[in-house]
């Protein structure tokens, strides 16, 4: 059985209650009549959502905002002095320890937790302490990958990101075009993964090969100034960031384009469709 996973379970009996799930080693798991489907039967394997009540595995078809090794963004349902309960997506709500909390977790706010199995209670547990910029091996990414993201916090570097709600990054200040807000979730692309394992992530995507993305967004934005708009090649970055939420390299390389495909301009201080 794999507590805080979503796996394939055989239901082995059908009670009055609900149903009793057996994984390959023969552990058993409880599921209320409430998450299972009519259509269910002796011997047919289902997707469950595992977690652990009162000692004993139980199951739901509900989905979990994270699984253990993920991050979510968690409301806080409860807060006591010995510690936090998140609404975690299921009937169940997660426990944080109060040494487990960065800071005093506040009941109806929210907040960034990671979900792993203690060491010494070998329970499904959350916390928001975690490190920052960690060192990884053997990474599942590309650079130019498309990822998720959510936001965590701002630093002296940019910000720190939660990358597809495993892994955490840096977006460097430099690579910033659009105000961020901690928790808020955005779309990203692997920019660098480093020697030393730490990965930075970018807002636009990388290389020439996506200039195609930004090409749309100049022409958007000229359909809505009636074709006309007041930037070119010799604007400063600052003037571009503040119009397009773009660098001023990728203006250029999109504005080439357009100019050499015969859609755009371009003026001293301007460039308009054709």
């Amino acid at each position: 059985m794999k507590p805080g996973q979503t796996q394939s379970l055989t239901i082995s009996e059908k009670i009055s209650s609900g149903f009793i799930l057996r994984d390959e080693d023969g552990e058993k798991a409880f599921i209320q009549k409430v998450f299972a489907d009519d259509s269910w039967e002796i011997g047919t394997e289902v997707e469950v959502f595992v977690y652990q009540e009162e000692g004993n595995f139980k199951a739901t078809t509900e989905k979990a905002n994270a699984e253990i090794g993920e991050f979510a963004v968690m409301t806080s349902v409860q807060s006591l002095p010995t510690g936090a309960f998140m609404d975690w997506g299921i009937i169940k709500d997660l426990f944080i320890p109060y040494k487990q909390q960065k800071s005093k977790i506040i009941e109806g706010k929210r907040y960034l937790v990671y979900v792993y199995i203690d060491d010494a209670t070998g329970l499904i547990t959350g916390t928001t302490k975690f490190k920052r910029n960690p060192q990884y091996e053997d990474l599942p990414l590309r650079n130019g990958d498309k990822v998720d993201l959510i936001i965590m916090n701002e630093s002296e570097l940019g910000w720190n990101v939660v990358i597809n709600k495993q892994y955490i990054g840096l977006i460097y200040a430099s690579d910033v075009f659009k105000k961020l807000y901690p928790l808020s979730e955005e779309s990203g692309y692997i920019k660098t993964i480093r020697e030393d394992g730490k990965i930075d992530v970018s807002l636009q995507p990388q290389g020439f090969e996506n200039v195609d993305e930004f090409k749309q967004k100049i022409i958007d934005k000229l359909n809505d100034n009636y074709g006309l708009l007041y930037l070119s090649d010799k604007s400063s970055p600052e003037e571009i960031k503040e119009e397009l939420l773009m660098s001023k390299k990728n203006f250029k390389k999109a504005i080439g384009s357009l100019y050499k495909d015969k859609v755009i301009e371009i003026k001293d201080d301007r460039i308009s469709l054709l």
